[in-house]
């Protein structure tokens, strides 16, 4: 009797273990099943292998070294123009989505949503027009430190938008007055996630002390001045590893245009696929 009893006791208890171990299962494959489901647009594999991606990666190292000299030839020239149309995507982003404003402070960022839990976002240059801010702080699902700066202070309405983000705000001119990484340092950030940068001509000399020293995944730029002057600083973070995933020029600025790029480290988590590579780091 004891023995029947106690062997009852042990079967009971068998499946009640067997049937714990099925439920966690299930909600851990369910959680897999889900993760997989919110990413698998982004999967670069599967793009990569696509035929039409084929095509696209065909087409563009077939005509890499014309592209190269053409564009090189377009810089030595004084036609703004002429030298943003020869500009080549070096990156396929899948998902590009254009943040901000329609016109003038809109950027287009590579699949934002994958972003790193707690990243750095930082847009330089604001002009009390923060609608790239507020736009990319809840496109990257309001888990990333923004940091803004400008020459100037800003408004009273700008700082109560940057203090619902839980952002930072910084004034001076960049590089001069502040450098890039001297706000990463007194906010207590290692590395930047999204770079927005427009700070008429600033650019040209804030822009490698970041990279050189601190790791940057996307960099949104907007780059003043004569062919020559793009083309010099495309090359500068060419050599740093930045690929271009998309060119628009300003409507508002004949010698302006905006160029998204990303770090070649970054590609895989934002599911971009590299080209051809145009802006060579040293003209052969």
């Amino acid at each position: 009797m004891y023995h029947s009893t106690n062997s009852g006791s042990l079967s009971i208890l068998l499946l009640f273990i067997i049937l714990l171990f099925t439920i966690s299962n299930y909600f851990t494959f369910h959680k897999i099943e889900i993760a997989l489901g919110s990413t698998s647009h982004s999967n670069p594999l599967e793009i990569y292998n696509s035929d039409s991606m084929k095509e696209l990666r065909r087409q563009a190292f077939q005509s890499a070294q014309n592209d190269r000299k053409s564009l090189w030839n377009s810089s030595r020239q004084a036609n703004n123009k002429e030298f943003f149309g020869r500009v080549k995507i070096e990156a396929h982003c899948e998902h590009k989505e254009r943040i901000g404003e329609k016109g003038d402070g809109g950027k287009y960022v590579c699949n934002p949503k994958m972003v790193r839990k707690d990243c750095t976002l930082l847009s330089l240059g604001l002009n009390n027009q923060i609608g790239y801010d507020k736009h990319i702080y809840e496109a990257t699902g309001r888990q990333c430190t923004i940091l803004g700066a400008d020459v100037s202070a800003q408004n009273e309405q700008t700082k109560q938008s940057y203090d619902i983000m839980g952002g930072r705000l910084f004034v001076g001119k960049i590089p001069e007055s502040i450098s890039i990484p001297q706000m990463l340092q007194k906010a207590g950030r290692r590395d930047v996630e999204l770079l927005k940068i427009d700070i008429e001509k600033g650019e040209f000399t804030a822009v490698e002390p970041l990279i050189k020293d601190y790791f940057v995944c996307q960099i949104f730029i907007e780059i003043h001045g004569t062919p020559s002057d793009h083309y010099r600083l495309l090359q500068t973070m060419s050599g740093y590893g930045f690929r271009i995933f998309n060119v628009e020029e300003n409507i508002y600025c004949p010698t302006c245009c905006e160029y998204s790029l990303i770090n070649e480290l970054c590609m895989p988590q934002f599911g971009v696929i590299p080209l051809a590579t145009i802006i060579s780091p040293v003209h052969e």
